[in-house]
Formats: structure tokens, C-alpha cells, sequence
């Protein structure tokens, strides 16, 4: 990865290389995916024994005692790792093709996370949270702004309907759920509980964590699953047969436009009612309360007393905004691009359907599409078809 002067020609039927040059893009598939693997953004941030720390939080919430969460983060250094990012990026292109900047869109947001998972705990990481989950425009932030403040002004859902635990046994729980949706797709991923998770699921790499111990609605564990299995895991797998490493690794804003193509089949799925849409609402308000200096405290006891949140609920949305962070400076705040994804996903898709087959083929966003329609047909048709839960 030394030689900044190697060639490579990405053309849209494959690599045109030969001798060296075939060997460097080879080399830099390989960089992205060991990357990918070794930057745990999301286990950088997340604090450690954060259940405990959790229940905590909110007996002081519920008792108004001091609300500064004591986190803490395992940071990792990616130093070597930051500088062969930084160099691949820096190899000489033979053209300014659309595929090779999508090359170089994954190669610099690698190096900006590999950043950001080293400075987990500290006051640089919500500087550098603010810059990578930046707004895609002013016209789709606006539109999530107004969004926001529409869904938070509808009336308030009565809870209704059973609440089963999450991780029982109980065919209708949300681990019952996913591992019966996962089995029938017959997609290779494992489903493992987990105590830490603020969320009520998360995907990665052939494995799909589930909150323990939460309980949660039938309506819920169904929607989740949808989110999850269709959203996130049935991409992933599909990705695996793709002849470019960059649907497996993700392309540039991937992750944040696949969230938006998940909210897309929440709706779509009739399960984007009045609680979740508040619950979205919320959690973006939480974000952008944050980024405008408000501590840990003052969003989940804006949370309990002008939102009417329950103290766990309340603790659990501040704590995803705040992940990364001491609760005093501002966090990770990931949820912030949410709702402005799925405002742009929803008005592409209803305006271009066809892209569907692209963005449902791995990490992939809406501006790589165009580059990567042309390797679709490459791929094994397996695991696209979605499953009626």
C-alpha cells in the first residue's frame, strides 16, 4: 500500500488491471474489509456495564438526584490502521470514474470512524460525531425538523396490547420473532441477547443482538423484526455474493441511508403508527437538544417532565444520544440523521422503485447507486425475496 503511483482502472463491467496495478486493488479490497471488521464504531461508544449503570440513571431520575452518567469506554487505536486508510485513498486514479469515488468515499469515512472510535469518552468525539452525521442537505434537514415537531405535537398512544419480555420464550417475543424470521429466510446470522443494548435490536456482522430483559409490545417485536431482519441482515447476506468488497463493507453514508430504507419498510409494513413515530421524534429532538448544549440530565428530565415519558424510556433515548460521551458534552448522536434519511429514501424510492434492488443489495446509500446498478446482475438472486412475518 506504499506505492501511491499504482494505477487502477475501475471500468463498469470490473477492475481493468493487470501485474501491479491488479494486486493494488486487490490490496485495497482487502484494507476496506479489514477495516470494516476492526472499526467497531458502535462498541467503541457504547459505554461498558451499561445496563447497571442504566439502572442507576434512572432511580436518580425518578428521585431528581444528579443525573451525570458514569461511563465508561474501552477505545481502541487504529493509528497504523488510520494511515493505510489515509494512503489508499491517496493512490492514483487513471480517471475520476463514479465507482472510484465511491472507493474513495468509504476509504475517508473508515478513517474518520477509525477517529471517532479512538476518541470515545472524550470531548472531541461529539466534534467528530457533528461532522460525519452532518445533514445530506439543507432541504432534507429541514424537512426532518418539521417532521419532528409534527409527529411530537400528535397525541400521545395509549399503551395497549401485551408486553412480553424480550428475551423470553414466548413465540410473539422480539427474540422469538427474529430467530423464526431469521430461520425461515435461512440467512447465516446468530441471535444473541444482550444487557447492554439501548436499542431493542442491533445488526452486525452475522449476528443480530436483542435487548434483554426490556418489555416490550407485540406490535414492537414485530416491527423491530421487520427493521432488523429485513432492513439490515437480509442486505448483508445478500452482499456476500457480490464480485466488489464494497457492498459488504459499505459505502459511504451506507449505514445511514439503509436506516432510512428500514423506516421505509416500517411503513410500508403498516407499522409506523403514532408510537413509534413519537418515539422517532423524540429521539431526534433529543439529538439536536444536545448538539445545542444540553447535558444528560437536562434531556431525559425534559423528556420525563415536558414529554411524558416513563424514567427508563427516557434514560434509554438520552443515553443513545449521548453514547460516546461523559453526559456533559455532547455524544455520538446518530439518531440525529434518521428521519432526514428517511424523508430522502422514501422520496426516491416513490420517484425511482428500481433503485430498491441496489440499496437492498448490501450498505449501500442512494448516491452510490448509479455506480453499482451495473454489478446487480452479478450477484446471486438468494435472499432477496422478503419474508411475511
Amino acid at each position: 500500500m506504499s506505492d501511491t503511483n499504482a494505477v487502477i482502472r475501475l471500468g463498469p463491467e470490473g477492475p481493468e488491471l493487470d501485474g501491479l496495478e491488479r494486486a493494488t486493488f486487490r490490496s485495497v479490497e482487502m484494507l476496506i474489509t479489514r477495516a470494516e471488521q476492526e472499526v467497531r464504531l458502535l462498541g467503541a461508544v457504547t459505554p461498558r456495564e451499561a445496563h447497571a449503570e442504566r439502572v442507576r440513571l434512572v432511580d436518580a431520575l425518578e428521585r431528581r438526584r444528579s443525573l451525570t452518567p458514569r461511563w465508561t469506554y474501552a477505545p481502541c487505536s487504529h493509528a497504523q490502521l488510520r494511515r493505510a486508510l489515509d494512503a489508499a485513498e491517496r493512490l492514483q486514479w487513471t480517471s475520476s470514474s463514479a465507482l472510484e469515488e465511491t472507493y474513495r468515499g468509504r476509504l475517508r469515512e473508515l478513517s474518520f470512524e477509525a477517529a471517532m472510535s479512538e476518541a470515545a469518552g472524550t470531548p472531541s468525539l461529539g466534534t467528530l460525531a457533528r461532522e460525519r452525521y452532518a445533514s445530506f442537505t439543507p432541504e432534507s434537514s429541514a424537512s426532518a425538523s418539521a417532521m419532528c415537531v409534527s409527529w411530537l405535537r400528535d397525541q400521545i398512544p395509549r399503551l395497549g396490547g401485551d408486553q412480553i419480555l424480550s428475551d423470553s420464550r414466548d413465540p410473539r417475543s422480539l427474540l422469538s420473532r427474529i430467530e423464526s424470521a431469521i430461520g425461515a429466510a435461512r440467512l447465516p446470522f446468530s441471535v444473541v441477547p444482550s444487557r447492554a443494548l439501548s436499542a431493542l435490536a442491533a445488526t452486525g456482522r452475522n449476528v443480530i443482538l436483542v435487548a434483554s430483559g426490556r418489555m416490550v409490545s407485540v406490535e414492537d417485536a414485530l416491527r423491530t423484526t421487520i427493521h432488523e431482519v429485513e432492513g439490515h441482515a437480509r442486505p448483508r447476506a445478500r452482499a456476500e455474493s457480490a464480485p466488489l468488497a464494497i457492498f459488504r463493507v459499505g459505502t459511504a453514508r451506507g449505514v445511514d441511508d439503509q436506516e432510512g430504507r428500514a423506516l421505509v419498510l416500517e411503513k410500508r409494513a403498516g407499522l409506523l403508527g403514532a408510537a413509534r413515530r413519537r418515539q422517532l421524534g423524540l429521539r431526534h429532538w433529543a439529538v439536536m437538544a444536545m448538539r445545542d448544549g444540553a447535558s444528560f440530565g437536562d434531556v431525559a428530565i425534559a423528556l420525563v417532565d415536558d414529554h411524558g415519558l416513563p424514567s427508563l424510556d427516557a434514560v434509554v433515548i438520552a443515553e443513545r444520544a449521548f453514547r460516546g460521551s461523559d453526559g456533559t458534552t455532547s455524544g455520538l448522536g446518530r439518531e440525529g440523521i434518521y428521519l432526514e434519511a428517511f424523508v430522502r429514501v422514501d422520496h426516491h424510492l416513490a420517484l425511482h422503485p428500481s433503485d430498491e434492488d441496489v440499496l437492498a443489495a448490501g450498505q449501500v446509500s442512494l448516491d452510490a447507486v448509479g455506480p453499482l446498478r451495473g454489478w446487480i446482475s452479478k450477484m446471486s438472486p438468494e435472499s432477496c425475496a422478503s419474508t411475511v412475518y
